[in-house]
Parts: C-alpha cells; structure tokens; sequence
C-alpha cells in the first residue's frame, strides 16, 4: 500500500477494533481530508487518518489497520 495523503480515496472498516478489517462485513469509502501524526514510543512514524464517509458525509478518525484498500490507484 502506498502512502497515504489528504485527497486520497480509500476504502475501510468502518468501526474501530474490527478483528480483521480485511475481511468485515462491512465496508464504506471515503476520502482522507487528514493526515494526523501520532507518534507512539515503539512507533514513532504511526499516523492516524481522518476519513470523510462518502455516504453519511461525517468524518471519523481511524488508524491504518482499519483502511483496507487505497482506490486512487
């Protein structure tokens, strides 16, 4: 997966702590309006993304575990 960037479409999980975002039930699209940088002790680089749901049109917070698709490619 490449990196991801504000202006990027993606598909997710969209609810935390999915066990295997990869394979849920559910998915939804959306676009990536922020990139947050939240750096961790055993993981400085870790990031978090802010999604705009393209159906519901609210924004919501996940990490990258949850984002299972990138569809700009």
């Amino acid at each position: 997966m490449s990196e991801i960037q504000e202006g990027t479409e993606v598909k997710y999980a969209p609810y935390h702590q999915a066990p295997d975002p990869k394979n849920a039930k559910s998915q939804a699209t959306g676009e990536v309006t922020h990139v947050n940088e939240k750096p961790k002790k055993d993981d400085p680089e870790h990031k978090t993304y802010t999604i705009l749901n393209d159906n519901t049109g609210k924004e919501t917070t996940y990490g990258k575990r949850s984002i299972t698709e990138i569809l700009d490619e």
